[in-house]
């Protein structure tokens, strides 16, 4: 090891200053490694250990009947292939494709979403306008009305 003198005196590195601050004395390389490996060897047995926090999780099957159908992934351009589980016409889970060219079994992590955005709980059903600082509800009709006329005024003055 490499010692540094400063002013003519020999100073210690600083690991191993700390080191002999920790044990209450020097420490060599022996007595380090067969502590750290007491220590390695310490937690990897504690590892296996099963504190009955984690239980081995069970497939979830669906009751009634699952029909499989082949669509489309509508998040982007690419086209991938997604097999829907519905049951009672209702999205209930996805799969890639595996037999498609295009994604080869693998979904972006748009695709993987695309049940949560179209069935999702915070997915919007109606038409909402930001007034006065809250959103509020608004009809359909009045919606569409509103976005027309916002657009025919600006064909108009364009």
């Amino acid at each position: 090891m490499l010692t540094k003198t400063t002013d003519g005196a020999v100073s210690r590195p600083r690991l191993a200053a700390a080191l002999n601050g920790l044990t209450g004395g020097a420490i060599d390389r022996r007595s380090f490694l067969r502590k750290s490996g007491l220590t390695v060897g310490g937690v990897a047995a504690a590892s296996t250990l099963s504190l009955g926090m984690v239980d081995k999780a069970e497939a979830q099957t669906a009751s009634g009947d699952v029909k499989m159908v082949k669509t489309v992934c509508t998040q982007c351009a690419t086209g991938c292939t997604i097999k829907a589980e519905v049951q009672n016409g209702v999205w209930i889970g996805q799969e890639p494709g595996f037999d498609s060219p295009i994604n080869s079994g693998s979904l972006c992590a748009k695709g993987a979403a695309a049940r949560e955005i179209s069935i999702g709980e915070r997915r919007l059903k109606y038409p909402m306008k930001l007034t006065g600082g809250k959103w509020q509800r608004k009809s359909w009709e009045d919606a569409i009305n509103e976005i027309g006329d916002k657009m025919l005024d600006i064909r108009k003055k364009s």
